[in-house]
């Protein structure tokens, strides 16, 4: 579709392309974690090349209920855009995994206006899911020393 005012194409988003790529991260975490029930975080540690130091992989569940869960994923600690926390939600009964916001932005859109003043491409939420996308796979690959934190010990904390 071309914008009359500009000239340009408008971005039409794919979503085919994006439910499949929900769906392939919705496995890959399933693979990382195991069973969503029973994890409350898990920290995975991917090799280091060379004399870098090694970065952690942080997935932390904020919250749970029966067909959704919100999931923190967050790559070493720092500044950079792409060691922000991302939170995903998980959409349990249709088996889909998505980028629903970080820690800079409150909410993000199926797409945008090109450009706006955000700072954002038309399609920004496409991309952080290919993102997320790679990055699981990498954990899953190259990941070493996978810390599993079972959610009956934090449960047992919390009670006392």
């Amino acid at each position: 579709m071309v914008d009359r005012a500009s000239g340009k194409r408008r971005y039409i988003p794919n979503l085919t392309q994006q439910m499949a790529t929900a769906e392939a991260n919705y496995h890959r975490l399933q693979r990382l974690m195991g069973s969503f029930e029973e994890v409350e975080s898990l920290r995975v540690t991917l090799q280091q090349v060379g004399s870098a130091p090694a970065t952690e992989l942080h997935l932390r569940f904020i919250e749970r209920f029966n067909y959704t869960a919100t999931l923190e994923v967050q790559l070493g600690g720092g500044e950079q855009w792409w060691q922000k926390p991302l939170h995903l939600r998980l959409y349990h009964d249709m088996r889909m995994a998505e980028v629903v916001k970080s820690a800079d932005y409150r909410q993000y859109r199926g797409s945008y206006g090109y450009p706006n003043n955000q700072g954002l491409m038309a399609d920004e939420k496409a991309q952080l899911n290919s993102y997320l996308a790679l990055l699981l796979q990498q954990a899953m690959q190259h990941g070493a020393h996978l810390q599993r934190k079972p959610r009956q010990i934090i449960e047992a904390l919390a009670a006392v």
